[in-house]
């Protein structure tokens, strides 16, 4: 790990400019923490505030600059307002992806930074991320996967540096739990992170919630679905509350990019 992560940093140091999209996910963490590193003020680090990223996400992003003194900057604009987002085709995130990197580019361009770095390592080129082609498109940088991380490489490194979150669970953006070719609404997104947010409280670490318009299919870690049921009452109770008819345990228990498996095969 010594030698991967002095290779990442002599990477980084040679682009001696760069802007970083940042969502506190341990993958960004790690190259807005090394660019810091090794760039200083020379790394600009952005998180993109959406509808479609976690409150608590927001706050960890936060939390992680003032620790470590990133140069950091917010941005807020509306995804739903994306051309061809809202209608959730299979290849949303494309338009996600460079609608970010757009905005991103006017700030280089604006503050004459000459890379755009991504936090992409190479597990992501094994599964289907319609953003890789807008990172290609718009000539991203993706140092982990120039330096040969895995993601395991990632949160050993992360680990290695001493970063909070090097064993945070994946965290896609909230639309990831509607079914391609559902509309995406903000009424949804939020009940879907209030829901997730609330089995979270409850001791759970990787939770998910499939939104099937009025059902709700909750993904827990196989070995906590027998925990999941004893208390399957209270969260029936709430998630109903929130506005979910049907509450169901998805007896699978959770896989990361369930959604995606038809568009693979």
């Amino acid at each position: 790990m010594n030698q991967k992560t002095h290779n990442l940093e002599a990477l980084i140091s040679g682009y001696r400019k760069v802007i970083i999209g940042f969502s506190a996910g341990v993958d960004s963490t790690l190259v807005s923490f090394v660019s810091n590193k090794v760039l200083g003020p020379n790394a600009l680090i952005v998180l993109a505030k959406t509808e479609t990223i976690t409150n608590e996400d927001v706050d960890l992003a936060r939390s992680l600059a003032g620790t470590y003194g990133f140069h950091f900057r917010e941005i807020e604009y509306n995804e739903l307002e994306i051309e061809n987002y809202a209608s959730n085709p299979v290849n949303r995130c494309y338009f996600c992806k460079h609608e970010l990197y757009v905005r991103l580019g006017s700030i280089a361009e604006q503050e004459k930074i000459p890379f755009i770095l991504d936090g992409a390592n190479l597990d992501d080129l094994g599964d289907y991320r319609p953003g890789r082609t807008a990172a290609k498109e718009l000539q991203i940088r993706s140092p982990l996967i120039e330096a040969s991380f895995t993601k395991l490489d990632v949160r050993n490194a992360a680990e290695y540096y001493g970063l909070p979150n090097y064993d945070k669970p994946s965290a896609p953006c909230l639309s990831s739990r509607i079914p391609y070719g559902t509309p995406i609404d903000r009424a949804s997104l939020e009940k879907i992170a209030q829901a997730e947010h609330y089995i979270r409280l409850k001791g759970f670490t990787n939770v998910r919630v499939r939104h099937f318009n009025e059902t709700a299919k909750i993904e827990v870690d196989k070995d906590d679905i027998a925990r999941l049921q004893l208390m399957f009452d209270d969260v029936e109770t709430r998630l109903q509350d929130l506005g979910y008819r049907d509450v169901q345990i998805d007896a699978e228990g959770f896989r990361s990019g369930k959604l995606n498996e038809k568009i693979l095969k």
